[in-house]
């Protein structure tokens, strides 16, 4: 399993998009839809994104195939001054909103801060943080405890929240977990169950998830050793390799509705998360990015319309397309890059589709040095899509 650590813009993107939709709550600082952090300690609550299945035997709680502890590389992420070792299943970002998002199945992410505080600040002053918590509408399933795991101590509690604005489901459910990681530092773990509808799940099941989670989530803060490396950059990202065999077709799901497109050759899955599906064609040399948003208020001529990716870059083409009685709303647009003598531009196609549902599909395209990314018909195949609904 080899590192992958780049910056995506077509993530990036999306979660640009994800943030149009959805206002944060307010708990203790910020909360909000797929991205936020439960805070612990008044301070702001921070942001993320989802993917695949963890094996609940295996320490870090991912889904590591035949490999062992002694032949799997870590990812090496280096953040707010600690450096991490965080097994390579699904994904890990250092993201905008301030935090280390690390998402290694479908079931729940987990979001790292580290803070300048310690973990005593919070157990010593528990009764007051437990008040402000259910203050701001949150019922605490497990009230905070210490725990010792192989002589490493932990703060740990389990909150839900009732009807969050976009949630997939009527109750959210939030794991935390602190531990000191210096004289003046600790770790902050929030783990946001947003894939799994823990109120349908019985005692056992949600104790084997809780159990699962925390584990992974164990893992990761006990990784962490201080060092004077340079912190990786907001939006870095690291990915599981997981090509996929072109020429067929391939899907996406939302909710109760699978939306299937056509692969074209040559594209192979480079990743498969909460933001949508990301696909790579090295002979075009274009990443294009498939996902569906839930948007209640705004269709998908509003998105085009607004044309928010395209941010101070001059759009050089917009309009509708039409494949098999899908109408698509579309923009493009191109970025300069100068450096030195050298220029590059980098091409970008954005195009929306309204769902039989009322969602959004979106496709987001871009290619160095190759304007044919900015062609709608040369999404065709993406484009080609089938709705089925199983309830």
């Amino acid at each position: 399993m080899k590192k992958c650590k780049k910056i995506i813009s077509g993530l990036l993107f999306i979660c640009m998009l994800i943030g149009v939709t959805f206002a944060s709550l307010i708990f203790m600082g910020v909360i909000g839809h797929t991205e936020n952090m439960v805070n612990i300690d008044n301070e702001n609550v921070v942001n993320a994104d989802n993917e695949n299945v963890v094996n609940a035997d295996n320490e870090n709680g991912g889904n590591v195939g035949t490999e062992t502890a002694e032949t799997t590389e870590y990812w090496h992420i280096v953040f707010k001054g600690f450096a991490f070792s965080v097994k390579p299943v699904g994904t890990a970002i250092i993201h905008e909103s301030g935090c280390l998002n690390v998402r290694s199945c479908d079931d729940y992410l987990i979001q790292i801060d580290v803070e300048e505080k310690t973990m005593d600040d919070f157990w010593d002053n528990r009764a007051e943080r437990v008040q402000a918590i259910e203050n701001s509408g949150y019922v605490m399933e497990l009230p905070p405890e210490k725990t010792q795991i192989d002589g490493k101590e932990y703060v740990k509690y389990i909150v839900s929240l009732a009807n969050e604005r976009g949630a997939a489901f009527e109750n959210s459910y939030f794991g935390v977990l602190i531990r000191q990681a210096s004289n003046r530092e600790r770790i902050l773990t929030t783990i946001r169950f947003d894939g799994t509808d823990m109120d349908a799940l019985n005692a056992e099941q949600k104790d084997m998830i809780y159990e699962k989670a925390f584990a992974e989530a164990r893992a990761i803060a006990d990784s962490a050793v201080e060092t004077e490396e340079t912190n990786d950059m907001v939006g870095t990202y690291w990915q599981e390799n997981a090509y996929m065999e072109t020429g067929v077709t391939d899907s996406i799901v939302d909710g109760d509705t699978v939306v299937s497109y056509k692969l074209p050759d040559k594209y192979k899955l480079l990743s498969d998360n909460q933001a949508g599906k990301s696909y790579y064609a090295d002979t075009e040399n274009r990443d294009v990015m498939v996902s569906v948003v839930p948007y209640s208020w705004m269709s998908a001529k509003d998105m085009a319309e607004n044309k928010r990716g395209a941010g101070i870059s001059k759009v050089v083409d917009e309009g509708r397309y039409e494949v098999n009685g899908v109408i698509y709303y579309y923009y493009a647009y191109s970025v300069l890059h100068i450096k030195g003598e050298k220029r590059s531009c980098t091409y970008h196609f954005v195009a929306y589709a309204d769902l039989k549902n009322d969602d959004i599909y979106v496709i987001y395209g871009d290619a160095d040095d190759n304007p044919q990314a900015m062609e709608p018909q040369s999404y065709y195949d993406f484009m080609d899509i089938k709705e089925e609904c199983y309830p």
